[in-house]
């Protein structure tokens, strides 16, 4: 069988190792002979794996799945949309800040990374969770803030975090006291302290995020890039979460302090050669992109400022 069951009607499907990112997870609720997607993954994973775990469960891809929801719209989490919509005729939700995403997913490359010309082409050639090879679909639905997701009996309520990107969303099943968490907490596998934002993202609102989910009653922590955690394990992921953001924040400051001041590329450097705080490798985009979106919170807090140049000094 394709899916394990986590709990009592929540299923995840993992497609293949993606290395840095771990499994690519799609999640299948499932009550009353209905059935909800959660985050379609890629182009291609878990892909046909998704609807063969739906047949599996005895149930019918195009008459039984009621839904296919995105937590946000990143390439690894809606790649596989457009293919599981037309093999099921299931809404595709999605909050409105990412809905540009999933209309045209090339987006990704030229407006929610930090990146030059050169670096746009290479993302062409990407062969990570990451990549653009698929076409667009026009969302059915926007979901909002304190909407109720149903799918049979279960409800589940949508929670805008915007720290990830500006359009992610969580989903919280207070019945089952499982929380699909995207890639808000746990954005890689085997370290909650790593992490990255894209430029619509928020530092502050990520943080915010995290503090809020965590008074939340939850016994499963349900991420898109890692195992699923349970029980006590569940606040050691908040904890960890919340620390690796603070500490990303503290060693810019540090290192803009002892320098004097320093450009995005130089703090790039100085935190891939630290080696004291884990950073992600696989793309070289995604860490001078988180550099860029947290430079500008520290910024509005009044910490450092920034000049035209792009050289940021002490306050």
């Amino acid at each position: 069988m394709n899916a394990k069951e986590i709990v009592s009607g929540i299923y995840v499907v993992k497609g293949k190792f993606a290395d840095e990112f771990g499994f690519i997870a799609s999640y299948l609720v499932v009550d009353d002979d209905e059935v909800l997607v959660i985050d379609p993954g890629t182009a291609g994973d878990p892909g046909k794996a998704i609807l063969k775990a739906i047949k599996d469960l005895g149930l019918s891809p195009r008459k039984d799945v009621v839904g296919i929801l995105c937590t946000h719209g990143h390439p690894d989490h809606i790649g596989g949309a457009a293919r599981l919509h037309k093999a099921t005729g299931a809404p595709v939700m999605i909050h409105r800040n990412d809905a540009e995403l999933l209309r045209t997913p090339q987006l990704f490359i030229k407006e929610r990374l930090r990146m030059d010309f050169a670096g746009r082409v290479a993302m062409k050639f990407d062969k990570s969770p990451l990549r653009v090879n698929f076409p667009g679909i026009e969302p059915d639905r926007f979901i909002e803030h304190g909407d109720t997701i149903r799918v049979g009996s279960t409800a589940l309520t949508v929670i805008l975090t915007g720290g990830h990107c500006s359009g992610h969303c969580v989903f919280y099943d207070a019945t089952r006291k499982a929380l699909f968490s995207g890639d808000e907490v746990n954005n890689f596998p085997n370290d909650p302290r790593k992490f990255y934002v894209d430029l619509t993202g928020s530092i502050s609102a990520k943080l915010a995020a995290i503090e809020h989910l965590r008074t939340l009653d939850i016994e499963f922590l349900l991420p898109a890039h890692d195992v699923s955690h349970i029980l006590r394990d569940v606040s050691l992921q908040f904890e960890e979460a919340s620390n690796g953001v603070i500490q990303f924040q503290d060693f810019l400051l540090e290192h803009i302090s002892l320098r004097g001041d320093a450009d995005i590329n130089q703090l790039t450097f100085d935190m891939i050669r630290a080696r004291s705080i884990p950073v992600p490798q696989s793309n070289p985009a995604l860490l001078p992109t988180t550099i860029q979106v947290t430079l500008k919170a520290l910024e509005k807090a009044g910490l450092i400022r920034g000049s035209n140049d792009g050289v940021w000094h002490p306050a």
